[in-house]
């Protein structure tokens, strides 16, 4: 297919990247759990959200039976390593997709290339390829308008085909000679698990489904803290991207704090009418540290009829949890 030509409105990325209150379901035949649900802030000391965090609803579980994180093992912390690779690297570590940049860390906090007039680069850096299942480097030109007739301001990468293909997984291209992936990130399979957890998520939304499908299930450790995340796409699209009664795309995270098996929506598509509309099917693009910090961030995509977005998500930390900071886009 070729490359989508049409940005989507604020609002539709609005709609499609709108995070939901979400409780944690039980496997069959276990004890309830007590749930207790708490609405992260949207303002940090060291940081300067324009949208509001993934929020989160916890579950304590009575016994181990009942916490769906049973997959979810202890491993050893990860040492983030001080190794660089050699090139000719952006002075900020710009990240970028084929079809458009997504902005940049300047050592305090992110910046969005959307509100900056110019990039940090001059043409001929070097740029890592982040993407699922791919290690790859690299070179782009000076910055460019990229995506007619939107004219996203970005950079024309001399392989951005490593990236992926819509409707993904698609990742992201950066600028910067560390480590990108320092911790755990794996995929694994699910023992029927996380369809369960997918399944109770998909009722609260209005459709039952009895078995979901998993599209893609990982363990990571995205702090390098020794705990894991799990991260899990349920999908099932059959009218290719047209809406058909039943199709539905869901993405969530589950993390354990304090004890309490926290579960986040990083974006949900259900279509329970077709009529008006519309299916959005969503992926990890790649887990990697964007910003050198040791840290990883989860890249998601959106794709939807000749159209693919693509946000990346920082957990910041406990109390404010995941947060979208970067994104950009293109389609109908």
């Amino acid at each position: 297919m070729p490359k989508a030509e049409r940005l989507a409105s604020p609002q539709m990325r609005r709609t499609l990247l709108a995070t939901v209150l979400v409780l944690v379901a039980c496997s069959p035949g276990t004890e309830a759990a007590d749930t207790t649900t708490s609405l992260n802030p949207t303002t940090s000391s060291d940081r300067n959200p324009t949208t509001i965090p993934a929020e989160t609803t916890s579950t304590t579980a009575k016994s181990p039976t009942t916490t769906t994180l049973a997959t979810t093992t202890t491993i050893e912390a990860t040492t983030t390593t001080t190794e660089v690779l050699d090139g000719n690297w952006a002075d900020q570590p710009l990240i970028v997709t084929g079809f458009g940049a997504l902005g940049w860390w300047d050592g305090s906090e992110w910046v969005r290339a959307e509100d900056e007039g110019a990039l940090p680069v001059v043409g001929g850096e070097d740029y890592q390829i982040a993407v699922v299942g791919l290690q790859a480097t690299t070179t782009g030109g000076p910055q460019a308008l990229v995506c007619e007739p939107l004219f996203n301001l970005g950079v024309v990468l001399d392989n951005d085909e490593l990236l992926g293909e819509w409707p993904g997984p698609y990742g992201v291209a950066i600028s910067a000679p560390w480590d990108l992936q320092p911790n755990l990130f794996e995929p694994f399979a699910d023992d029927g698990t996380f369809a369960a957890i997918a399944a109770g998520l998909l009722a609260e939304r209005g459709l039952v489904v009895a078995d979901p499908v998993i599209k893609q299930l990982f363990r990571t450790d995205l702090e390098g803290d020794g705990l894991n995340e799990i991260l899990v796409v349920a999908e099932e699209i059959n009218g290719g991207f047209l809406p058909e009664e039943g199709d539905y795309s869901i993405i969530f995270m589950q993390k354990v704090v304090e004890g309490d098996v926290q579960t986040a929506v990083l974006g949900d598509s259900v279509v329970t009418d077709p009529e008006g509309s519309f299916v959005v099917g969503f992926s990890v693009g790649a887990v990697a540290d964007l910003n050198g910090d040791g840290q990883m961030e989860i890249i998601v995509d959106s794709a939807f009829f000749e159209g693919l977005g693509v946000d990346v998500w920082e957990y910041v930390d406990d109390d404010i949890g995941l947060f979208p900071y970067l994104q950009t886009g293109c389609g109908g």
